[in-house]
């Protein structure tokens, strides 16, 4: 009997120390620890598990409920993982807990199991105690706050819709006040701005262009064609000059030239004259002009416009005034002299 006991305590003794072995081969250390001792009432602090343990070795975290008796657990961090020196890892858990109860909590020891691959067995944590401290009230003035508010920044994100409201009011008000205001004037709410009128030479001279292609008094519209060529030239001296020559009489037009000697010249004004009298002779006495008189007013008209053109005036179409000169060739000085004859 003696020699059976004896053998029982010897192999408990050698699996106790086996164990021992195993667990000190495996170096596994577990600490935990909170930031304070202590926190006011409803204050958060975090609670801290670290293991450290060798490459290799599986240990499995205890799972924590809401609540650690009267500590309330807020939120938990994932396990991290860094490498130590040598062949030793590092796990580390972090719990943001608080409590809303005065006096000492006791956090008790947290169990781990772990496995090398051969054996399987079981460690605690150290144990742990919070103290919860109950602000000092002072009941004259009554209840306050433990910690005073504090003001955050405020952000773009805040501001912004007020911004955009802001921004849209005042176009409402000042579409409201511009469309009154166009009302009033009785002009259209949106109106496309007006193109930019092109010198008064260059006007004369395309209206020249068109009733030269027209061929009125090619086709025995003679009237209407001094009175399109005369309508063209009065258009001209009122932009030109600034006269109001489609009220005025051919002798009150000529007239109004002698007062204009330093802005245009004799030959100019010779031209003219001829241009207008001779349309004045068919529109109100009928003459029919011989087809080289048409042409030779015509020619006048081009080159009244061309020499009383603004000096400022520098882009003047080259079309018309080619065609200008090539008439002025064709209509030889002979021509000149015979009308001055008759």
């Amino acid at each position: 009997m003696n020699r059976t006991v004896k053998l029982k305590y010897l192999c408990l003794l050698s699996i106790l120390f086996l164990s021992l072995s195993l667990v000190n081969g495996q170096e596994i250390r577990i600490k935990t620890a909170l930031e304070h001792d202590s926190i006011w009432l409803g204050d958060q602090i975090k609670l801290l598990i670290v293991v450290e343990q060798t490459a290799g070795t599986k240990v499995e975290f205890p799972q924590l409920r809401d609540s650690i008796n009267k500590i309330e657990i807020l939120k938990r961090s994932k396990i991290d993982t860094s490498k130590l020196a040598g062949n030793q890892i590092q796990l580390k858990q972090t719990y943001l807990v608080t409590c809303f109860d005065s006096g000492a909590h006791y956090i008790p020891p947290f169990y781990f199991r772990f496995n090398s691959g051969v054996h399987t067995d079981s460690l605690r944590s150290n144990s742990l105690i919070l103290f919860v401290k109950f602000p000092l009230v002072d009941f004259k003035k009554g209840p306050v706050d433990i910690k005073k508010p504090f003001t955050a920044p405020v952000t773009f994100k805040e501001i912004a819709p007020w911004l955009l409201g802001i921004i849209l009011l005042g176009a409402i008000i000042f579409l409201v006040i511009y469309a009154v205001s166009r009302r009033n004037k009785n002009r259209p709410l949106f109106q496309r701005p007006p193109k930019p009128k092109l010198p008064p030479h260059l006007i004369a001279l395309q209206e020249l262009d068109k009733l030269k292609d027209e061929q009125l008094w090619q086709q025995e519209k003679v009237k209407d064609y001094y009175t399109r060529l005369t309508d063209i030239i009065r258009v001209y001296i009122e932009d030109r000059f600034v006269m109001a020559a489609m009220e005025q009489t051919t002798p009150e037009i000529l007239v109004g030239f002698k007062n204009l000697k330093t802005q245009i010249d004799a030959k100019s004004v010779l031209e003219l004259k001829e241009i207008l009298e001779l349309a004045d002779l068919v529109k109100f006495a009928k003459l029919t002009p011989l087809p080289d008189k048409n042409f030779n007013m015509l020619t006048n008209a081009y080159l009244f416009v061309k020499e009383t053109t603004s000096e400022s005036v520098v882009d003047v179409p080259e079309e018309p005034v080619k065609t200008m000169a090539s008439e002025a060739e064709v209509v030889d000085l002979k021509d000149k002299k015979e009308e001055n004859q008759l």
